[in-house]
Order: structure tokens, then C-alpha cells, then sequence
């Protein structure tokens, strides 16, 4: 039977990119969302700014040292700050659309394996993620398939012994001997 680690004892991954296609998608379509946003918020901000400084020049006062000194603000604060900012936010947005599809990626990834071990005749399966992972519904839906069939299989174990038992020719108990060790190599008993 595999080995259970303590539900208590947090494990601390640095390998965030499990499954890179999948995840990268997610985290360029969130970043993509946010450069659109950006584009959005920089470009009312830079209309503003020019459309408040063609109403000073219209008013006569684009000569004036205060207006010539807040237009240069402006043109600072548009050129680098938001810039600096805007560009930040994206970066973060992306990063964060990695961390939230690795607690999607890493369940996926449970599932495939334990799927491919019981497709593989062990069904001695069962399924764990971390607490703060999604899909814990899936795995208990799954927990509860893989425990209906280990139930069957004992069943079918007991009803192929008490078979085995009926039979006195030693020849044809061992076409049941055999399928009997298979089955129990399906839950992991040694025999």
C-alpha cells in the first residue's frame, strides 16, 4: 500500500510550471486581459492629459512656466511612472495566473496518474491533494469509484475461493488460482 504522508506536515513546492502549455495559456490570457486594461486606463489618462493641455494652449496659457511645468509632470508621470506601473501590474497578473492554475495543474495531474494505475490493473488507488487545492469534490467522487471497485474485486475474490473450493480437480483449480492472484495483485496483496 503506498506510503501516507502526514495530513499535517505542509509541503512547499518551487516548481510551479507542472504543466507549462496549460498553464501558460491561462496565465497569458489573464495577463493579456490586464495589458488590454492597462491600454485602457493608460489611454484615458494620455487623452485627458492632451486634451487638458490643447485647453490651456486655447485659453492662452501654454507659455506660462506653472502650465509648462505641469505639462512636464505630466509627460513624466505618463512616460515612466504609469508606464512602470501599468507594465508591474501585468507582470504580477501574470505570475498570479500561474500560482492559480498550479493549484488546478497539480490535481489534473493526481488524477491522470492514479487513472493510468488503475487502468493498469491496481486498484489499490487512492486519491490525495493538498488542502488547498481544487478539485476536491473530483477526488472524492474518485476516492469513492476506486473503493467501489476494490469492494467489487474482494467480492469477486471470495466468490472465485468459494468456486476454488467446489472443484476437485486440481486442473481445473488452477485457471482460478491464477485469476484469483490477479485479482488480488488489483488491490496489492502479496500472496
Amino acid at each position: 500500500m503506498p506510503s501516507i504522508k502526514s495530513a499535517s506536515k505542509k509541503v512547499f513546492r518551487w516548481r510551479y510550471l507542472l504543466d507549462k502549455d496549460f498553464q501558460l495559456k491561462y496565465a497569458f490570457l489573464l495577463s493579456g486581459v490586464a495589458l488590454c486594461v492597462a491600454a485602457l486606463i493608460g489611454g484615458n489618462v494620455y487623452y485627458s492629459a492632451k486634451e487638458s493641455y490643447e485647453i490651456l494652449l486655447k485659453a492662452g496659457l501654454g507659455s506660462q512656466p506653472e502650465v509648462l511645468s505641469l505639462v512636464k509632470q505630466w509627460k513624466t508621470f505618463l512616460n515612466s511612472h504609469l508606464l512602470i506601473l501599468l507594465s508591474a501590474s501585468v507582470g504580477f497578473l501574470t505570475l498570479i495566473g500561474i500560482f492559480i492554475s498550479h493549484k488546478m495543474v497539480g490535481p489534473i495531474l493526481v488524477l491522470k496518474k492514479n487513472l493510468r494505475q488503475i487502468s493498469e490493473g491496481n486498484y489499490n488507488v487512492v486519491m490525495r491533494l493538498r488542502k488547498n487545492d481544487e478539485f476536491q469534490d473530483i477526488k472524492d467522487h474518485f476516492n469513492q469509484i476506486a473503493s467501489a471497485l476494490q469492494k467489487s474485486t474482494k467480492e469477486e475474490i471470495v466468490a472465485l475461493e468459494s468456486l476454488k473450493t467446489k472443484i476437485t480437480d486440481l486442473e481445473a483449480q488452477h485457471p482460478l488460482t491464477s485469476l484469483i492472484q490477479k485479482k488480488k495483485q488489483m488491490l496489492g496483496e502479496t500472496f
